[in-house]
This record gives C-alpha cells, sequence and structure tokens, in this order.
C-alpha cells in the first residue's frame, strides 16, 4: 500500500470508500490504497463477496472484523471469522436471515464459533433455547454458563444424559438461586469427582514443585497418590492425610514409608485390606511384637469356636480389624454386638447388622444410623420386631451378607465346619472348592496344610503356604521350607513369624527384596552376625530398622549417638571417618562441623551413601556438589539438586534433564523456584497444553502465580470448575472477575463476588 502522506485528497477517497454507490471495481482498487482506506471499504456493503473473502485474510484485525459484519461477507467467511468476532456476527443482518431459512443452521456453524455466540451477553433466549437440541457436549455447557439462558432451556438440560452438563444447569442461579455460603466446599467437593481428562505426569510434576494445594491431594491420580506416598521428601501431614486413602495400595505404602510418624502406623495394623497390615510390617520402627499381637488376635476372630469371653475381650481392641471380626463372629454374645453397635467405623456397624445373632436392641440403635446401607439390613434382619413384611421386601439379610464379603466384611456362617479331623478328611476330597476352604481354614492341622502344600499346584497350593505361614502352630521346621519359596507375602509373614528360629532369620536376612530384609533387622532373634550385615545394608529402611533394634552392637549406637550432637567436634570426626562401619563414615560425612578437606575424601568414597551423606551436607561446599553433580547415582544428583549451596547454573542444567516425570529435573525446579519464586509464572504457563478444560489446566488456574494473560485467556471456559478457580485466583485482573460475578453458575459468581467484596476492603 502507498504511503498515507502521498495520498491526494484524502478525505474525499474516504467518502467514496464509505459509499454504498461506489462501484465494486472502484472499492478493490480503493482497498489496495492503504489500510485505512481498506477498513472502511471491508464495511462497505457493496463490496463484492470476492473482496470480502480477499480482506479477510487480512492480518490486520479491524478489516476482519468489519469484514465479519459485512452482510456480503460468504457465509463460510463469516462462520470462520465469528469464532473471532461473535458479536459482529450476531449483529450481521445477514445471520438472523440464515436462521430463519435453514432451521438446521446450529448444524452448520462451526463448533468454536457457536460457542463463542453462546457466550454473549447479546444473545437472544430464543437462540440459547434453540441451541439446547445440539448434540455437542462443550456447546451445551456453554448454555449452562450464560447468565441469561431461560428456566426452560436450563431445565432441559438437566435431562441430558451427560452428567457434567447436568450438574451444570442444575447449578444455574436461575434454577438454583443466589449462593450464601459453602461455595468454596461445594467446589472441592466437585473437583474429588470431576471427570476432567487427566495427565499423570503433569500432575506428578505440579506436586513436585509443590504447585497442588493439599485439599486437591486425594483427588488426584491413584498412581500419582501411590507415588507421594512412597517418597521419602513427603511431609508427615500429607502422609497422615493419605493414611486414610480409598485405596488399600496408597495406605500399604504410607504403612511402610519410614517418615510415616509411628502412631498412623500402628493404626493402620489393624486396617481391613491385608496388604496394608503386611506393608506396616516394612516399616523400620513397628515393633514385631505388635504384629504377633495382631496376629493372635486375628486368628480367634477367624476361629468358629472361639469362647465368648475371648471374644468379649477382643471387642475392645485398638485395631478396627479385630472389632470387626468379633462383630462378625458367630459366638459373639449379645451384650457385646450391642456394644459394637455404637462403634465409630462404620465397618464395623455394618458387621453388627449384618449378624444373624445381633439382638433387637442393637438393631433398634443402628435403625437410625447414618449410613443408608445399615439401615436396609436392619429393615430386613430376622430378629427386628419391625421386619419388612416378605411380600413387601426385595432383599433377605442374606443376599446383604454374600454383598458384605465382597466388600471384606469377614462374615461368619453358623454352619462353619471347625472339627480338625471333619477338615482331616476333607482335604482328601475330589472337589476343588472343598480343598481350597480347607486349605483356607483356621482349624485346619498343620500337617494337612503342609500335605496340600506339597501335593496342590494351584491356588489350593497359594491358599495353603500363606495359612502355614501366618498360623501362629506352624514350627520352625516347616518355615525354613517356606522361606525358600520366592513369594514375598510368605517369606515376610515367616520373617515375622513367632515361632522362626535364628537359623532361618539368618537365610532370610540374605532376601533379595528389602521388605524381608527390613523384617528380619527388627526380629529380636535375628543372630549378631546377620544383624551387623544388615547395618550396612544399601536400603535405608533396612539400616534404620536394623540400628533400632535392641540388639544393635552398642558400639555403633555410641558412635551414632555421638554423630547426632550438632556439637561434635571435628577432631572426633576425624577420628569416626576410619570407622570399618559405612553407616558410622555416612554420619560424618553428613555432620555440619566435618572439615572441607575430609569431605572431599568422603565425595571420593566408593560406597555411594558416603557420598550420598555429603550431598546431604548443609555446609557442602559449591565445588563438592558440582562434581557430585555427575554422579551415576540418582538420589546423589536429587540430593545436589535441592541444595543450597548448589550453584545456579548447576541448578538450571539439571533443570532441563529428562521428561516432566524424572524426579532429578522435579527436584531442580523446585529449587529454582524457591530460590527464584518469579520463575514459577513461566514453568506454570507451559504446563497448559490444552486448548480444552483439563484437570492439569484447573490446577493450574488455581496457583496464584499464573500469569494475569491465561486467566484472562480462560475466563469463558467450559468447565465452571476452571471459571471458579479463576474467580478464587489472587491474580486475576478486577475486569475479569466482575464478568465472573455475573456468571450463570452460582458457585462461580459467588466466589468471584466475594473475592471482589475483599478487594475493594483492601
Amino acid at each position: 500500500m502507498a504511503n498515507r502522506s502521498h495520498v491526494p485528497n484524502l478525505c474525499k477517497l474516504r467518502q467514496e470508500a464509505a459509499s454504498e454507490n461506489t462501484s465494486p471495481r472502484r472499492l478493490e482498487e480503493l482497498a489496495k490504497i492503504n489500510l485505512e482506506l481498506a477498513r472502511i471499504v471491508a464495511k462497505n456493503a457493496n463490496a463484492t463477496a470476492n473482496l470480502l473473502r480477499y480482506l479477510s485474510s487480512s492480518t490486520d484485525n479491524i478489516i476482519r472484523k468489519n469484514v465479519a459484519g459485512n452482510p456480503n461477507t460468504p457465509t463460510d467467511i463469516l462462520w470462520e471469522l465469528g469464532r473471532e468476532f461473535p458479536q459482529q456476527l450476531l449483529k450481521n443482518s445477514v445471520f438472523s436471515l440464515l436462521l430463519l431459512e435453514n432451521p438446521n443452521l446450529l448444524v452448520d456453524i462451526p463448533l468454536v464459533t457457536l460457542q463463542a455466540l453462546l457466550k454473549l451477553d447479546e444473545v437472544s433466549s430464543e437462540f440459547l433455547e434453540l441451541a439446547t437440541s445440539h448434540n455437542d457436549v462443550e456447546v451445551l455447557l456453554t448454555i449452562a454458563m450464560n447468565p441469561k439462558t431461560p428456566k426452560t432451556a436450563l431445565q432441559s438440560l438437566t435431562q441430558v444424559q451427560n452428567i457434567e452438563v447436568a450438574e451444570a444447569a442444575g447449578l444455574h442461579v436461575t434454577l438454583a438461586g443466589e449462593m450464601q455460603q459453602g461455595w468454596d466446599e461445594a467446589a472441592w467437593a466437585a473437583m474429588e469427582t470431576t471427570n476432567l481428562p487427566r495427565d499423570r505426569q503433569f500432575e506428578i510434576y505440579l506436586w513436585a514443585i509443590s504447585a497442588v494445594p493439599k485439599y486437591l491431594l486425594k483427588t488426584l491420580d491413584t498412581e500419582v497418590r501411590l507415588g507421594i506416598a512412597e517418597s521419602l521428601n513427603t511431609s508427615e501431614e500429607v502422609l497422615g492425610i493419605l493414611a486414610t486413602d480409598s485405596y488399600s495400595k496408597v495406605r500399604a505404602m504410607v504403612a511402610q514409608n519410614p517418615h510415616t510418624p509411628i502412631n498412623i502406623v500402628e493404626q493402620l495394623m489393624g486396617d481391613i485390606s491385608d496388604i496394608v497390615r503386611e506393608a506396616v510390617a516394612y516399616h523400620p520402627r513397628t515393633p514385631l511384637s505388635l504384629h504377633q499381637q495382631f496376629q493372635l488376635q486375628l486368628e480367634a476372630t477367624q476361629n468358629p469356636v472361639t469362647c465368648e469371653d475371648i471374644l468379649w475381650q477382643l471387642s475392645t481392641s485398638q485395631w478396627m480389624r479385630i472389632r470387626l471380626g468379633v462383630a462378625a463372629h458367630s459366638n459373639t454374645p449379645a451384650n457385646v454386638l450391642l456394644q459394637l453397635a455404637n462403634d465409630e467405623d462404620v465397618m464395623v456397624r455394618k458387621a453388627v447388622a449384618l449378624n444373624v445373632n445381633s439382638p433387637p436392641e442393637a438393631l433398634e440403635k443402628l435403625a437410625t444410623d447414618n449410613d443408608a446401607w445399615i439401615g436396609k439390613i436392619v429393615a430386613n434382619h430376622p430378629n427386628n420386631p419391625a421386619k419388612i413384611s416378605p411380600n413387601l421386601q426385595k432383599n433377605t439379610i442374606y443376599d446383604y451378607i454374600n454383598t458384605a464379603r465382597s466388600q471384606g466384611i469377614p462374615i461368619m456362617p453358623l454352619y462353619a465346619v471347625y472339627d480338625p479331623k471333619l477338615l482331616t478328611a476333607m482335604a482328601e476330597s475330589t472337589n476343588f472348592d472343598t480343598r481350597q476352604r480347607v486349605a483356607q481354614h483356621p482349624n485346619t492341622p498343620i500337617h494337612v496344610l503342609e500335605k496340600l502344600a506339597d501335593k496342590e499346584n494351584n491356588s489350593i497350593q497359594e491358599a495353603a503356604l500363606s495359612n502355614l505361614s501366618h498360623n501362629s502352630k506352624t514350627p520352625d521346621t516347616t518355615l525354613q521350607c517356606l522361606a525358600q519359596t520366592s513369594d514375598l507375602k510368605i517369606c515376610a509373614a515367616v520373617a515375622r513369624h513367632r515361632n522362626i528360629s535364628s537359623m532361618t532369620l539368618t537365610q532370610l536376612g540374605k532376601h533379595h527384596r528389602w521388605e524381608v530384609r527390613t523384617i528380619v533387622a527388627k526380629n529380636l532373634k535375628t543372630p549378631l552376625e546377620t544383624l551387623i550385615k544388615l547395618i550396612q545394608d544399601k536400603h535405608i529402611t533396612v539400616r534404620e530398622a536394623a540400628i533400632n533394634n535392641p540388639y544393635a552392637p552398642k558400639t555403633i549406637l555410641e558412635q551414632l549417638s555421638v554423630l547426632k550432637n550438632p556439637n561434635t567436634s571435628p577432631d572426633t570426626l576425624n577420628e569416626l571417618f576410619h570407622s570399618k562401619w559405612v553407616i558410622i563414615r555416612q554420619g560424618v560425612a553428613r555432620h555440619p562441623n566435618t572439615n572441607k578437606n575430609l569431605l572431599k575424601q568422603l565425595a571420593e568414597d566408593d560406597i555411594s551413601m558416603v557420598r550420598l551423606g555429603v550431598a546431604e551436607n548443609p555446609n557442602a561446599p559449591s565445588s563438592l556438589l558440582e562434581l557430585l553433580a555427575v554422579d551415576k547415582n540418582d538420589q546423589i544428583v536429587i540430593a545436589v539438586a535441592s541444595h543450597e549451596n548448589t550453584s545456579l547454573d548447576i541448578v538450571k542444567q539439571l533443570a532441563i534433564l529428562g521428561k516432566l516425570g524424572n524426579p532429578i529435573k522435579q527436584t531442580a525446579l523446585k529449587s529454582l523456584i524457591n530460590r527464584f519464586p518469579d520463575r514459577i509464572s513461566k514453568i506454570l504457563a507451559d504446563c497448559i497444553t490444552s486448548n480444552t478444560p483439563t484437570f492439569t489446566r484447573l490446577l493450574v488456574l488455581l496457583h496464584p502465580s499464573t500469569p494475569r494473560e491465561i486467566l484472562a485467556q480462560n475466563v469463558y471456559s467450559s468447565s465452571w470448575l476452571e471459571r471458579y478457580a479463576i474467580a478464587k485466583n489472587p491474580n486475576t485482573p478486577c475486569n475479569i472477575r466482575a464478568a465472573l460475578s455475573c456468571d450463570g453458575n452460582r458457585i462461580v459468581r459467588a466466589a468471584a463476588k466475594e473475592h471482589r467484596e475483599m478487594g475493594r476492603g483492601t
């Protein structure tokens, strides 16, 4: 285009470009003169479709905007420009004509353009009503977002099969009214059950750099929670939260984490899940005597002939799993069942409700229980005076009992076989299920279990082996044989068995799994020679368990006590440097008073755990940390990445290593953020890789350091949870929060109004 200063009679040319009497050919000439005239021509109703198509590809926003409002613009161009300029499209006189001519026009409009139209305040209620017939979820969610959507349209959306759409419509202020309180709690509850697409790697990454609020911990992907529960960097507070996780494998990982407080571990000893209870044994400070005590109590609750006196004593056990067994037992007296009807754990109360011996008093108490399932059981219980008529009830208590067993409630049938002689005879049965029950039965004689374990080669053998490894009557001769199996659970059960001999413990002390070696290290029967080897084990949990063993060598314990003293002199540390114990040399490497020359020698030690000690030393110099940054051991490099003395250049290099899931990369990034908080904005921005709502995007939008432009870009997200996150974010611009305070969703607008008022107050 020619330079503006060289264009003669510019005022006349403007008039000519705007006039509808100007010929199409002349308009083409004018559009090529300069940008200003091209903008005017784009508005002219006499411009040809071809010219408008040409102008629609301009890089100038105003030209494209004017083309979107021109009634001569080709329909396909209108739809394309409508995504960028929905207001101009809506005001274009041809739009209403197109709608009248084509009742199915909504199907022809591209989804992105249709959504942009439906978000406008100016869009008519008739158009919103019409759009409810669309089958695209994002379109329906956009309708549910608009504050002007009529009640009839919203009621129609609440009947849609898609749960997300029905929920969003039900939360519209027109249907549900303004929200006066509890909007945060409602949003958090919705986050726990949201179906937003997930990316496990990003969740791990965001948690690792402390970009996920703790209240969302339990909403993270199961595998992510497993990783958090396993990490030695996880705080006691977070481990305490995960100890109540709904997924048993997560609770099991918490149980074995050496940093989990012992009081939480002891609670998990009574967990309903076998894998959780077994994992407790892997915690270095859990006394094996606790396991043995629990096992004896468990056997009593599983034995059909356990007497009333013992069941009464066990009814007050600290462990829910034992009280559950008492509540389910066929010999439990009525007064004990009445007592357990008040138990704090719902599983125990369920077992009482399912026990066919439960007295009317207990059932009367349970009839008002908060758990609806218990109420249904009580209504069908044969001892309930107000039992539902057989003609009306759909279930019997025995139907519920079968369901309860699948939930882990150990309901014991009244007809249970318990005679050892009969069990011995049943072991010879040709029926597979019969032999299976014998292999699992707590009263089956040891010699019968040994025979089944020897001659069977399927699940019966596995059941017999498991029974033998846990059975308190199993002799050490059998335990020695069991210790040679490859099954981790069996070897772990043998290692903590009260009848195990020192010889068998020595054998298991060489086991390839650290979990088994940990249990051996805790066992009071473990020979000193084996214990000494375990004190120097390559796995930290095994070492810690061995050190906490009361029979650990006094010399080691004394030296460790010296190393725990922050005031230990450099001379004493020099003496301990020559210790034959690797764990002592590691302690020297970690001590803040160890001099730099000694640290240099320790940084070159052949044993990785000693070098790790240097990397963890708070006074390690930058030069040594740079040396250790290229160590082959990842744990050492991770320690370097998190060290305050590591140079910025080294941390930056480590931060670009590998993929998102790389723990070295994560630690280095977290270190960078701690040192330079402003860097997190760029890191968070890079996590948004989707143009549609995702759980990762939700997490980023909740973070107070998310850049303002990203918050503004997503203000019209089809996910009300994302809009809530933006409304709550302290970094959200005032005009964006003002827009959200008029949102159709009652939770979003309440959160926006709250923070808008707070902003005014400050």
